[in-house]
């Protein structure tokens, strides 16, 4: 695996007025009073009962002024959820688009190569702290630059416009594959929500299901993985099913699947399920053997099956 980028298009509410800081702390899971001019977070915009709104990217623009980037399609409601609890506050709300761009590589000497080349093109972009996810590092930009743009000046590397294979390989959940609206956002595993979250912070909407979750060690009833599938018939590159039962019950369900040809086998996202108290490692069908990986850890997991 080389370095790589991809994009995603991004809903962008943009947020201001005199008490907006205050108001977005008390709404959103990451701290953003410590955020510098121009720099980025991620973070969850969450349902009082701790249920999943969105995932967001956090950029500060100026003193009470922040840009929101929410899944393409998911700013209307991501209003609605703010609008909710805004009541009497001095916070004003307009609308507009943007592109999350995503780095990931096996070194933070790539990571800051791809930086570069996306400071000197990409003008007026957040960032988020590199973080590590298994073997690979990885970093987000936000901007309000479209995705074709984008794309346009990233013309000369290796470049996967919202590709799935890149996604997978770097143990990134997206909207509509693994992460839902409603759903329980601590599934998406300890790496994710403390990349989301500050535990230090004060109260904010949402909060309680992560913080029992995240004190219990994350022993939820099933959390995102990285999956390798190696196939009985070499000559085979797609699955028959996304699903995988042991005696009945499910096992593992696959959300992103991409043959991948480097490896001679599939790799996927998706979810196991704990089975008599505890997660397998491996189902086995007469088609294939699926593998549970620890996200970010497929190269290694590769290479071991490869011998």
């Amino acid at each position: 695996m080389s370095s790589l980028i991809w994009t995603e298009e991004a809903d962008v509410t943009l947020v201001s007025g005199e008490q907006t800081t205050r108001f977005l702390n008390g709404q959103l899971s990451a701290g953003i009073e410590s955020l510098g001019l121009g720099q980025a977070q991620r973070s969850l915009l969450l349902d009082p009962d701790g249920s999943m709104v969105a995932p967001l990217g956090v950029q500060m623009l100026g003193d009470n002024e922040y840009a929101l980037f929410s899944p393409f399609g998911t700013g209307i409601e991501v209003h609605k959820r703010l609008e909710r609890f805004r009541l009497r506050t001095k916070v004003g709300f307009t609308f507009s688009s943007g592109c999350v761009i995503h780095l990931s590589g096996e070194s933070e000497a790539q990571i800051a190569e791809l930086s570069s080349l996306i400071d000197a093109n990409v003008h007026s972009s957040g960032f988020t702290p590199l973080r590590q996810v298994g073997e690979i590092f990885v970093k987000q930009y936000y901007s309000t630059v479209g995705c074709d743009e984008i794309a346009g000046f990233l013309s000369d590397v290796e470049f996967f416009d919202r590709s799935m294979i890149a996604r997978i390989l770097a143990g990134e959940p997206a909207w509509g594959f693994e992460i839902k609206a409603g759903m329980n956002p601590t599934e998406l595993g300890e790496h994710y929500i403390r990349s989301s979250a500050d535990f230090q912070k004060g109260c904010y909407t949402g909060q309680e299901l992560i913080e029992r979750v995240d004190s219990r060690g994350y022993k939820t009833p099933k959390r995102l993985t990285n999956f390798l599938i190696r196939f009985a018939d070499l000559e085979s590159t797609t699955l028959d099913s996304l699903e995988f039962e042991v005696a009945g019950k499910l096992a593992f369900n696959i959300t992103s699947y991409r043959y991948y040809e480097p490896g001679d086998c599939g790799i996927a996202l998706g979810f196991t399920h704990r089975l008599g108290g505890e997660f397998l490692t491996k189902v086995s069908t007469e088609f294939c053997d699926v593998h549970c990986v620890e996200l970010g850890n497929l190269r290694k997991a590769i290479a071991l099956v490869q011998g």
